[in-house]
């Protein structure tokens, strides 16, 4: 017999075995013949939803579901946990689930009858839980089940199943059953008189959990559903979940970089009203007490470690058992510690244990996680005992530098940040140079958020990025490139439509918020940039914020509005970018009023594509481009108006450093009126000591008016009075002061200053000024605005 012949009858014999075994599962079923059967229809299952069929196609939607449960051999999703072998659902139980499922599908239960509906489901299910749970179709019928089911009825599916509880959890489609009954027991803590009944039903979980918490803690599965049970047991949000799901680096870097003081741990939102602190307590202790003989394994394992992770941040409530809790997972004593009896062995032995854990992905993540969140006194040790000397060696690792990071962003106090500046400070050039910015980065964020090294900072990344061989004006084009720059660093042209170098980005940012000399450097260099790269980074997502964080630098006049001018002609094309709309914003803050001309005119004849944008709106209506189009002189005499009411404003009642303004901002007749009103600022200021009894504001049906000594009243029917009633000098700073705070006024100086800006001043305008209460009804009111100064 031939090859040919003997496969011919290998595959027709495995043809008759298949066509007996479909016929002979068919004729289990009672809805129909075999022929019947084969003859049906049925929709395929589209991405998300439920395989959607007729009641009468049962059997079918049966048959392809075994089909794929036939028991198979042990699947291990991670080492050392086997999967358990599921159980064929009869088709008794399958087909009335089969018909609920087509009831929600039908949108057939009203809201009230819903609970009682999914209570008497859920009630079918018992003790069968988990082997429903984990059928790929009943599966998602029990999640609907679960989520609209009341409290009694949830709780007792899982008293129920807190015995298999941990096969539920580590199972492909149990999992997001287990998943989904915590999630609605989150929600049912909303209710009055639940707190009691959801912490009983915890408790008896937490138990089975953590005496079998090794398995669930290294299973793809299991490891989501012990994350969500510590969660829900302190009180975190369920919008809040996903930070514990789903590790997210662009968030760490933002935390890092931030030069404000951050929470240990991160920021992680908690409700205490809806937490169970001892519950949680005893999870941690029993998942330590069973995990202790396999830390080593448990720290490098990608799942485990998540845990891990999840675990200590949420214990930065705790600094006592938090510490417990590193000291474990560090393998070392916490007597040691306590009190402070770090032998040499000791120290090597655990520094040697930490630098071990560097080399894999998982453990160094557990480590990162361990310095964010450790108290103050236990960074000093870990800094002292483990990272001190080490830290270039660690900043160079491919794994370790992320945890150099850490350590750095950790640092509280500025002898921290001495010693981090001490052994990184020197080699910034070295660190570029072998890829690791983001080290750099954060001690530029270190020594801003702690004041200190800051100008030792600027002059050596002026060196790093800019060699003596080449021009100072190249150190801000660099770093906007930093990766291409280092990369080919000895032919380095500007790379025409590459992205700009996100860390380099953020770098600069940072340093254009420093008010020191240190960073005229850095403005020079922006400045001197040539008009095509100064619009490639107009255009940039990234360049974008470093132009925007110049112009809101205190670097000087001249140099903003030389940047400015480079990108006269281009405004309207960087306008249509929701990126560079910003940027074309502050351009026109940032200039004078031939300039805000010029960048009006050019938005001018793009404004039918501009307002077609998702952003354009808002910005045609920031800049008033369309009063400029019906009649540019009168928008050239407001802007005017609005920038030195603005300046006058800020200089009386806001700060002065913000009412400062350059000449070359403001025009010729502006600076003259300014130069007036400064002279006659003291004899006004003497006039109102003189006044021996309150100036009165009345608000009426004839408009704004206010009186004097003798009562004699004020109209001010058009809006320029009461503008020049506001924004003038003839209120004395510190007389203000406490009849402001007499009327408990809660505006801040930028919202008094928008007012000030407005040419009429509605009665909703004057109760942004004024307390709510003493306008209510349309009759005058006085108000007491301005007294006599108390004689001490």
């Amino acid at each position: 017999m031939s090859k040919e012949e003997k496969s011919s009858k290998k595959s027709e014999s495995k043809m008759n075995k298949k066509r007996n075994h479909g016929k002979a599962h068919c004729n289990h079923f009672e809805n129909g013949t075999s022929e019947q059967i084969s003859s049906r229809k049925f929709k395929h299952k589209k991405p998300g939803k439920h395989l959607r069929v007729a009641s009468d196609d049962f059997s079918i939607k049966l048959h392809e579901r075994t089909r794929s449960q036939i028991p198979s051999a042990v699947n291990s999703p991670s080492k050392g946990h086997a999967t358990p072998l599921r159980k064929r659902v009869d088709p008794e139980t399958a087909k009335y689930f089969l018909e609920i499922s087509n009831l929600f599908e039908s949108n057939g239960l009203d809201l009230d009858v819903r609970p009682t509906v999914c209570g008497n489901a859920l009630e079918e299910t018992r003790g069968k839980e988990v082997q429903l749970a984990s059928d790929m179709i009943i599966s998602r019928t029990l999640q609907c089940l679960l989520e609209g089911c009341d409290l009694e009825k949830l709780c007792s599916f899982l008293r129920s199943s807190a015995e298999d509880f941990p096969t539920m959890a580590v199972d492909k489609f149990g999992s997001h059953v287990a998943e989904t009954a915590l999630k609605s027991l989150a929600m049912h803590l909303q209710e009055d008189q639940s707190y009691s009944m959801v912490e009983e039903t915890l408790h008896k979980i937490c138990q089975v959990v953590g005496a079998d918490a090794v398995n669930i803690i290294c299973n793809i599965y299991g490891s989501h559903v012990l994350r969500s049970l510590l969660c829900l047991c302190m009180g975190v949000p369920l919008g809040a979940l996903e930070e514990f799901h789903v590790t997210k680096r662009s968030s760490v870097l933002a935390e890092r970089l931030n030069s404000k003081p951050g929470q240990p741990g991160g920021s992680v939102v908690r409700n205490p009203q809806n937490s169970f602190p001892d519950t949680f307590k005893f999870l941690v202790q029993e998942i330590l007490n069973n995990a202790k003989d396999e830390i080593s394994t448990l720290r490098a394992e990608k799942y485990s470690s998540l845990v891990l992770q999840s675990l200590l941040k949420l214990l930065v409530v705790d600094d006592q058992v938090l510490v417990h809790t590193i000291m474990i997972l560090l393998g070392c004593q916490e007597e040691n510690f306590v009190e402070n009896k770090f032998t040499d062995a000791t120290k090597q032995k655990l520094k040697g244990e930490v630098l071990g854990m560097l080399e894999d992905t998982a453990s160094s993540h557990l480590i990162e996680v361990i310095v964010e969140v450790a108290p103050e006194a236990l960074y000093n040790e870990l800094l002292d005992v483990i990272f001190k000397g080490s830290l270039l060696e660690i900043s160079s690792h491919q794994f370790g530098n992320f945890v150099a990071q850490a350590v750095i962003s950790s640092a509280r106090t500025k002898e921290q940040a001495n010693l981090i500046w001490e052994e990184l400070g020197p080699y910034l050039c070295q660190l570029l140079e072998a890829g690791k910015p983001g080290v750099v980065a954060s001690i530029l964020a270190t020594c801003q958020r702690l004041q200190t090294h800051v100008n030792e900072f600027c002059q050596e990344l002026s060196v790093a990025v800019c060699p003596e061989a080449e021009s100072p004006t190249c150190i801000v084009p660099h770093l906007l490139h930093l990766d291409s720059y280092f990369r080919y660093k000895s032919h380095w042209k500007w790379p025409l439509g590459d992205k700009m170098h996100v860390l380099g980005c953020l770098m600069l940012q940072s340093l254009f918020k420093i008010s020191n000399s240190a960073v005229r450097l850095y403005f020079e260099s922006l400045s001197c940039m040539e008009a095509d790269h100064v619009l490639e980074t107009a255009k940039d997502v990234r360049g974008g914020r470093v132009l925007e964080a110049f112009l809101c630098s205190e670097a000087p006049v001249k140099q903003k509005l030389k940047v400015i001018a480079k990108l006269q002609g281009f405004f309207g094309e960087v306008s249509l970018h929701s990126s560079g709309s910003f940027t074309v914003e502050k351009c026109f803050t940032a200039s004078n009023i031939s300039m805000r001309e010029a960048i009006a005119a050019e938005l001018l004849n793009v404004q039918p594509e501009l307002s077609m944008t998702k952003h354009g709106p808002y910005l045609l209506r920031k800049l008033d481009i369309e009063g400029f189009g019906r009649n540019p002189e009168q928008w050239k005499s407001s802007q005017e108006s609005k920038e030195t009411t603005y300046r006058d404003f800020l200089a009386a009642f806001g700060d002065k450093d913000q009412a400062t303004i350059a000449p070359e901002f403001l025009p010729k007749d502006s600076q003259k009126k300014r130069r007036r009103q400064e002279n006659i600022t003291g004899h006004n200021n003497s006039r109102i000591e003189n006044y021996s009894s309150p100036i009165t504001l009345r608000f009426g049906k004839e408009g704004l008016s206010y009186g004097g000594k003798h009562g004699n009243n004020r109209k001010s029917s058009s809006g320029s009075h009461a503008v020049k009633f506001l924004s003038g000098r003839s209120f004395a700073r510190n007389s203000i002061k406490p009849a402001m705070q007499s009327n408990k006024t809660k505006s801040s100086t930028s919202e008094l200053a928008d007012l000030a800006l407005k040419s009429k001043l509605s009665s909703s305008d004057v109760q942004k000024l004024f307390d709510p209460k003493t306008l209510g009804d349309k009759k005058q009111h006085a108000i007491p605005f301005l007294r006599k100064p108390n004689k001490r």
